[in-house]
C-alpha cells in the first residue's frame, strides 16, 4: 500500500515540463515520478528519445543535401529553399531540447 508522500518544489516551467513528460509517456504524475525517481525506464529517456529523433531528421536532411549537391555539380539548377527551411526547423527543435537541460 502506498501511504507515504514526497513533496518537492519546482518552478512553473519545470512543473509544466514534468506534466508534459508524464502525459507523453501515458503515465499519471505519480507513476511517472516513481519511475524516474527509482531510476526505472519511463518509456525511455525523454531527452534522449527526442535527441534520437532529431538525429534521424538531421540524417534525412543530410541525404537531401547530398542529392542536391550531386545535381548542382552536374550542372542542373537546384532549389534548396525547402531544405533550408527544414534545417531551420531542426535548429529550433534542438534549441528547445538544449533549454530543457540548461
Amino acid at each position: 500500500m502506498k501511504g507515504k508522500m514526497i513533496h518537492i518544489r519546482v518552478t512553473e516551467t519545470e512543473h509544466k515540463n514534468i506534466h508534459c513528460y508524464a502525459k507523453d509517456k501515458n503515465l499519471n504524475l505519480s507513476s511517472f515520478a516513481r519511475k524516474v525517481l527509482l531510476n526505472e525506464k519511463a518509456g525511455g529517456s525523454l531527452i534522449a528519445d527526442e535527441l534520437l529523433n532529431l538525429r534521424q531528421e538531421l540524417s534525412r536532411i543530410g541525404n537531401n543535401l547530398n542529392q542536391l549537391a550531386r545535381l548542382g555539380n552536374s550542372g542542373q539548377a537546384v532549389d534548396i529553399s525547402e531544405t533550408l527551411s527544414e534545417l531551420q526547423a531542426l535548429q529550433n527543435q534542438l534549441n528547445k531540447q538544449l533549454e530543457k537541460v540548461r
